[in-house]
């Protein structure tokens, strides 16, 4: 962690312009540009509650919130972590001139990465805001969480990033297989249905020990449930240990690999 931290000290500003950068290379080429961002999100967005209300036919209200706003809060947070998932398997090989050919700290690639799909989130966030203001939700002291939330998610799948970008390095199998799984998460993160509302003693205990899950319902208790994020105990106390473990492995594969991603590439 500490040759990490050094890695970073007087790069900030290169960060920031590169995360930019990768902004505009997700938009280049196309017509609406930065628009996109935001369109691609809710165009999946409404097709899951078009599904739900007109396909499955399910309750148009669920945990006594619409389902639609329901599902907003939820798919907000997946779309950031999901993009972090996939987007850092992939981070080091799509930016391999950084690694092969000129003196570039590799940890920096991780961290301006996430960083731009952060940008994308917190316009999502800020869109979703509106939103709920306007539907009758009331701002609240609890929406101060977000901030907290928001923080531990980006630092959570950072340090995901460090193991998933360095071990795809050496195995495009390896990449292959994160995006593949990225979908199995999806269905049993939360995002679609209520997770604690769950009867089963397993699942609960698996519900538990998804992180991708604690993020969900931490967007739900800031914006829909007015709950503060403390009154879980259990859960919290779950998800940082999860985040203590993963932080060690992260900093432990980088610091193996590093050397040698060069070469690989």
């Amino acid at each position: 962690m500490r040759g990490i931290i050094k890695e970073h000290i007087g790069f900030g500003w290169q960060i920031w312009t590169l995360s930019l950068l990768e902004l505009k290379a997700m938009c280049k080429g196309s017509i609406l540009g930065f628009a996109w961002l935001a369109l691609k999100p809710l165009i999946t967005l409404l097709m899951f509650w078009f599904t739900m209300l007109a396909g499955i036919r399910a309750s148009s209200m669920i945990a006594g919130f619409p389902r639609f706003d329901f599902m907003l809060a939820g798919f907000i947070a997946w779309f950031f972590m999901r993009d972090m998932i996939i987007g850092g398997a992939k981070c080091i090989r799509k930016n391999s001139q950084y690694v092969t050919k000129i003196s570039f700290p590799i940890s920096v690639v991780f961290t301006f990465t996430a960083i731009s799909k952060f940008i994308v989130h917190m316009g999502l966030v800020i869109l979703m805001y509106i939103y709920l203001i306007l539907a009758g939700y009331r701002p609240s002291v609890y929406h101060i969480q977000f901030f907290l939330y928001a923080a531990l998610m980006f630092l959570f799948f950072l340090a995901c990033s460090w193991t998933l970008g360095s071990w795809s390095v050496f195995s495009r199998d390896f990449q292959n297989f994160v995006s593949s799984i990225v979908t199995g998460v999806f269905w049993v993160s939360g995002v679609l249905w209520d997770s604690r509302n769950v009867d089963n003693r397993w699942l609960h205990y698996f519900v538990m020990l998804n992180p991708v899950n604690f993020f969900v319902n931490g967007y739900r208790k800031t914006f829909l449930y007015q709950e503060w994020f403390w009154r879980d105990g259990k859960e919290l106390l779950i998800f940082f240990a999860e985040f203590l473990i993963v932080l060690c492995i992260g900093a432990y594969n980088y610091k193996k690999t590093r050397k040698d991603m060069a070469d690989v590439l």
